[in-house]
């Protein structure tokens, strides 16, 4: 007998209304009772998952995609600050700048 596979599938995409899969709710959910640290991972997460995605945030700095994502104002900024080209650029930016905070915190 075939055994068949019941693991979730989650649809991450925000717009417009996702991508037909269920558990867009929950994860949003889990997405905006994350402090800014791990909404700013998710996003990051989701551009590497999604060319589109990947786009609007590297090259466009797209206000709405931050938005979705619940980023503070002054995260935006500064993202926007960034001079980054590529995912990778970007994410190694972001870590930059998180271990100078921690570093500064000790």
């Amino acid at each position: 007998m075939a055994m068949i596979d019941k693991t979730p599938v989650m649809d991450i995409s925000p717009w417009p209304a996702g991508r037909g899969f269920e558990g867009a709710t929950d994860w949003w959910e889990h997405v905006m009772d994350s402090d800014e640290k791990q909404r700013l991972d998710h996003l990051m997460g989701v551009a590497l998952l999604d060319a589109d995605i990947r786009d609007r945030l590297v090259n466009e700095r797209d206000a709405s995609l931050f938005t979705a994502f619940g980023l503070s104002q002054d995260t935006q900024t500064w993202l926007r600050e960034i001079r980054a080209y590529s995912l990778i650029e970007l994410a190694q930016a972001i870590v930059s700048r998180a271990q100078s905070e921690a570093f500064a915190g000790s």
